[in-house]
């Protein structure tokens, strides 16, 4: 069995505001900082900001404007502009794609490459700046991960850089920065550490040290969610716990359909990586039930019967009413009906084997067109 995890994390209300000592920590000198628009009228992290910027007059701001995952150009860029004035660590403040921003960024900095040859799993690089990440929104669980998203727009697919030495140094939680996000991104967020969750669980490579945290996660944030109570700062807790113990999770197993449909679709139709995923979790955790896989049972946190196939159909009942509360799409009002089922899962599959591969029992193209036609 192996585990591994990089990244230093505190986790607290008002952590933010304590930046400064934490880059103290670090032996910062003269940090950069990447943050995401998104975040720029908020009060409390314009007094986060003020804070970082009052000990470190020296520090190099960069505005992260960009709307959607961000491109390898969109990376070559925010990297020229950092090599214009050097710092000697970065900040990134944002949703997943600013603090993906950051990881490329680092690692461009100490490696003077064009960033599409880093794409994939590159090789022999320069560590990189060190970089503490500080979430804006809870879910996507960039802030622990060595993963960072980036689109190929000539290819028109996401490949991303993936290197373990793009672990944050330190990971800043404070839920006080996600209390202005729109409501609609808060629970986009959260579905995408459901999904998490959900696929590294049923890896086929998952262990028993995986599944621990694949379980706390989902229980964590199905129950915030459930509870309909998100404007609360204990609810956000439960979101910031979810998102790192279901990306821990996946980081030490492995994805799955679901995973690989979010993908998909996002790139195709530019939906949101969270929302995406959830569109197609619910009828992929259905699909496998009925195919016999009933260890689903165990995320179950509300177990009232002996049964793992009982548990199971209760857990998939309590999620449609979940999906009917937070208004979860089907496929229909990205264009997709029975007419393009065929079409969307030979396309899925062709993409995506590596995640298909990873479910938990065999999931074919014929999977695909049987979870597909659930949702048009």
């Amino acid at each position: 069995m192996n585990f591994f995890l990089s990244t230093d994390l505190v986790i607290g209300v008002n952590e933010a505001l304590k930046l400064n000592e934490h880059l103290s920590q670090l032996s910062v000198k003269k940090p950069g900082i990447i943050y995401d628009a998104n975040v720029a009228g908020s009060l409390y992290f314009q007094s986060v900001l003020k804070n970082l910027t009052s000990v470190y007059t020296n520090a190099v701001i960069y505005c992260n404007e960009f709307a959607g995952e961000p491109t390898y150009a969109h990376l070559e860029t925010v990297a020229e502009f950092f090599r214009s004035n050097p710092p000697d660590a970065l900040v990134a403040i944002g949703g997943g794609s600013s603090l993906d921003l950051g990881k490329g960024v680092a690692l461009l900095m100490t490696n003077n490459v064009p960033a599409l040859s880093l794409k994939g799993f590159p090789s022999g690089v320069n560590d990189p700046l060190p970089l503490v990440t500080v979430p804006s929104l809870l879910g996507s669980g960039a802030e622990v991960s060595f993963n960072a998203v980036f689109i190929d727009e000539a290819e028109g697919r996401k490949l991303g850089i993936n290197s373990r030495k793009n672990f944050p140094k330190k990971a800043v939680i404070d839920p006080q920065l996600s209390m202005t996000a729109p409501l609609e991104n808060v629970i986009a967020s959260a579905m995408d550490s459901l999904v998490h969750c959900v696929d590294s669980f049923g890896s086929v490579k998952h262990t028993a040290l995986s599944r621990i945290f694949s379980i706390e996660g989902f229980q964590r944030t199905f129950y915030a969610l459930q509870q309909n109570q998100l404007d609360r700062a204990e609810s956000r807790l439960d979101l910031a716990l979810g998102s790192v113990c279901g990306t821990v999770a996946l980081m030490n197993s492995g994805d799955g359909p679901t995973n690989g449909f979010a993908y998909y679709l996002g790139v195709k139709h530019r939906v949101p990586h969270g929302l995406a995923g959830a569109i197609f979790l619910k009828e992929v955790m259905r699909y496998n039930h009925l195919q016999g896989y009933e260890k689903y049972a165990l995320l179950n946190p509300m177990r009232s019967t002996p049964s793992p196939k009982e548990v199971t159909i209760e857990l998939l009942e309590e999620m449609d009413e979940l999906y009917r509360q937070l208004q979860i799409p089907t496929l229909v009002p990205y264009g997709y009906g029975k007419g393009s089922v065929t079409e969307f899962a030979h396309n899925a599959s062709e993409a995506l084997k590596g995640s298909f591969s990873g479910n938990p029992v065999e999931f074919t193209e014929e999977s695909a067109v049987a979870v597909i036609s659930q949702l048009t």
